[in-house]
Parts: structure tokens; C-alpha cells; sequence
């Protein structure tokens, strides 16, 4: 978990170890997230285009550009508490991690053949 929590694993490979629900929160989350560094960004008075910002109302990407690790870290967190509770996990999580190779601090047991 140490590796989610850095910000080192994206969204998407997140969500795809936990179960339907509990993945749904998660990804409800992030987009929780992406509104808010949305509204910061378009409230700052330096929005990205000298005209203004062009998604009123809408979740842009700059923001997460800009905010780099700092967001990834932030889903990392609320994967991370989801990923805790056994029963949030997806039934082939291991799987699904092994394949993210051995850099990504998941700690999977090999499956058996």
C-alpha cells in the first residue's frame, strides 16, 4: 500500500483491485477531488487561458497536472482505507496486482498453478 499512498499507481490500476462497489466509492472520491483542485484552479485568478477558465462547471485536467503527486497521493490515501476492509477487495485482486509487476509495493503472494 506504501507505493498507492506515495502516489505512485494510478487511479485506474487502483480501482481494478477493488470490488464493484467499493470501486465506485473510490473512483466517486477522486472525482470528489478533481472538482475541488477544478474550483481552486478556476477561482484563483490564473486560469489556464488568458480568456478564462474553460470548464465552469466541469472537472478539468490541468489542475491534476499541475498538483502531480500531491492528487495521486490523495486517491492513493482513500484507496487505501477502501483496500484495508478484506471484503472491499476484488475476488482476483492478487491477479490483477501481479501484473503490475513487483515495483508497485503490493506485496502479492505468488498464485499457485
Amino acid at each position: 500500500m506504501h507505493d498507492a499512498t506515495e502516489g505512485r499507481l494510478p487511479k485506474q490500476a487502483l480501482a481494478a483491485l477493488l470490488a464493484l462497489q467499493p470501486r465506485q466509492t473510490f473512483l466517486a472520491s477522486c472525482a470528489d477531488l478533481e472538482k475541488a483542485y477544478t474550483n481552486v484552479c478556476s477561482t484563483s485568478g490564473a486560469p489556464c487561458l488568458e480568456s478564462g477558465c474553460s470548464c465552469e462547471g466541469e472537472t478539468c485536467l490541468e489542475p491534476m497536472l499541475r498538483a502531480g503527486v500531491e492528487y495521486h497521493r490523495a486517491c492513493g490515501s482513500r484507496f487505501a482505507s477502501l483496500f484495508a476492509v478484506s471484503a472491499n477487495r476484488d475476488t482476483a485482486w492478487r491477479q490483477t496486482a501481479s501484473g503490475y509487476g513487483s515495483g508497485f509495493g503490493l506485496r502479492v503472494a505468488p498464485l499457485a498453478p
